[in-house]
């Protein structure tokens, strides 16, 4: 695995993974911390898994499911340091400052998320792939017998540098007047 081949926002997911793990095990470990530790796994294999194993496909964008474990890992953290802001500053000890690095560790991940789901275009994608969708490192299938293939133009087809003559519209017949009734003075005398 090459490092440096990712971007600056993975790294960030990665170091922010990392201080979650390592802060969430050593730490306190609340029932929300290990919810926390679980998505920056996720995280961690979101992010290395194209590169340790290219030809297997993640269920859904990048960024989309990036943003989702730095979201749980984010919002999980801060929950946790809600509950116990009573705890970790009373005695303050190693463990509290593993702890704090947990909590920062998981805004830093919920930032890289936010990052890269912004840089795919801020539209949420998870899920299967539609047929339609073919990964990159693919090759492009054949064309077989069942794929329109573009037809060149029909000599009776007009062409751009060619004049094209307006053909003559028939009128269409007057609608006939009905006739009148005769009327006395029209008849003839006799």
């Amino acid at each position: 695995m090459d490092f440096s081949k990712l971007s600056q926002t993975e790294k960030l997911a990665v170091y922010g993974s990392a201080a979650v793990i390592i802060g969430g095990l050593v730490g306190y470990s609340y029932g929300l911390t290990v919810l926390a530790v679980l998505a920056a796994v996720a995280m961690l294999v979101i992010v290395l898994l194209p590169q340790l194993s290219p030809g297997t496909t993640l269920p859904g964008s990048r960024g989309s499911l990036m943003v989702a474990a730095g979201g749980v890992a984010g919002v999980t953290m801060l929950l946790a340091l809600l509950v116990g802001i009573g705890l970790v500053f009373v005695n303050f000890n190693v463990r509290d400052l593993f702890f704090l690095i947990a909590v920062v560790g998981a805004a830093v991940m919920a930032w890289a998320g936010w990052q890269e789901f912004q840089a795919e275009g801020g539209k949420f994608k998870v899920g299967t792939s539609s047929a339609s969708e073919r990964p990159a490192a693919s090759p492009a299938p054949a064309a077989t017998a069942a794929e329109p293939v573009a037809a060149e133009p029909v000599a009776s087809e007009p062409v751009a540098s060619e004049p094209v003559a307006a053909e003559p519209v028939a009128a269409e017949p007057a609608a006939a007047e009905p006739a009148a009734e005769p009327t006395d003075d029209d008849r003839p005398v006799g």
